[in-house]
């Protein structure tokens, strides 16, 4: 079996022990919001996307995404939507990690989040994972060395650590690997998605870490997961990219049987297809919304292609938010149908 793994691990039996919480690697998709024509919470459509989502054989789903938690997700609705998903993981057949994201503006607003998690636990008697980038007012290590110490003194449950947010200065390697050593429950699962070219060097260090770093998961959209996982040693994958879970959760399972059927760059090849729908008409390759709307749709995940967002800051009209609906031309829609069958082979359809 050809496997490129970089690091140090645990050999017992003849199998490769990573150490920490066994169901925390794999793909772990992040869900995308629902919305209603109105701008609330389609709090339904969130928890069939979840169970969409699951049917796909991930090991783990997340919501929301740290943007939304800081800009978009308000009043109360952060704490309605993850108790509504939480009631339905606790639910027989239910089988991915649900895990919060929880950022903040502050660090005492991400931590208060930590602490709706840990009521959720203990409402639902469920597992759960929490995925915690660094506070936006962090300045220095220290700052962020504080911040994780106070979390990992109140977590109840393992905590992804996400080292770039773009506001804040990322966590050195050797923090993440002393936090892991500190709190061996808590820590030791890092989404490494630093810019540029530090990714990659970053990557392999907190591989060689292991077994003291448990599970390094690969971010940036997967767009670079088929290096980082089979050549570095990722054994994770954090991404918004619900709609495609399947093709996710197939290339982790290549990636752990060596590739054994030869199928792994001609599935990640597709999931790129898709994945460039986003640029083919005029948009971006990063969103999660936009033309993928129309794929959660067909899939029978979504039920709309509604985005909320903020008004311009130039509005006058006193409204809270802007409902758009995502809307294709017939041509697009069989041109993102001709890509998705192209996919076949690795929907959970099959």
């Amino acid at each position: 079996m050809k496997k490129i793994l970089l690091g140090v691990c645990v050999l017992a039996g003849g199998m490769l022990l990573a150490g920490g919480d066994p169901a925390m690697r794999g793909p772990f998709p992040l869900l995308c919001t629902p919305w209603t024509a109105d701008g609330a919470l389609d709090v339904p459509t969130l928890v069939k996307e979840a169970e969409f989502v699951d049917s796909c054989g991930v090991a783990g789903i997340l919501w929301p995404t740290a943007g939304e938690v800081v800009d978009l997700v308000k009043e109360g609705e952060y704490e309605k939507g993850l108790d509504a998903l939480a009631a339905r993981a606790a639910k027989p057949g239910f089988k991915a990690r649900l895990s919060a994201i929880c950022p903040g503006t502050t660090s005492k607003r991400a931590l208060a989040r930590v602490k709706t998690v840990n009521g959720l636990m203990e409402k639902y008697g469920i597992k759960m994972a929490i995925l915690a980038r660094p506070p936006d007012d962090a300045k220095t290590q220290d700052d962020i060395a504080a911040h994780y110490r106070a979390l990992g003194a109140i977590a109840k449950c393992p905590v992804i650590i996400q080292t770039y947010n773009g506001k804040s200065p990322q966590p050195d390697v050797e923090l993440l690997v002393k936090l892991a050593k500190e709190f061996p429950d808590v820590y030791g699962y890092v989404k490494e998605e630093s810019p540029g070219g530090k990714v990659n060097a970053r990557m392999a260090q907190l591989v060689a870490a292991k077994p003291v770093i448990h599970t390094v998961f690969s971010g940036w959209g997967a767009k670079a997961w088929l290096y980082q996982g089979p050549r570095i040693g990722t054994e994770g994958i954090i991404t918004q990219r619900p709609a495609y879970a399947d093709i996710l959760a197939y290339l982790f399972r290549q990636q752990e049987n060596g590739d054994k059927d030869g199928t792994l760059v001609d599935a990640y090849s597709k999931l790129l297809l898709m994945y460039n729908i986003g640029e083919t008409f005029g948009g971006s390759s990063d969103t999660m919304r936009g033309p993928h709307l129309y794929v959660l749709q067909k899939r029978g995940a979504f039920t709309n292609t509604y985005t909320r967002k903020r008004p311009p800051k130039d509005d006058k009209s006193g409204r809270k938010w802007i409902v758009e609906e995502f809307k294709l031309s017939d041509a697009e829609k069989a041109e993102i149908d001709r890509r998705l069958a192209a996919c076949a082979p690795y929907l959970k359809s099959r």
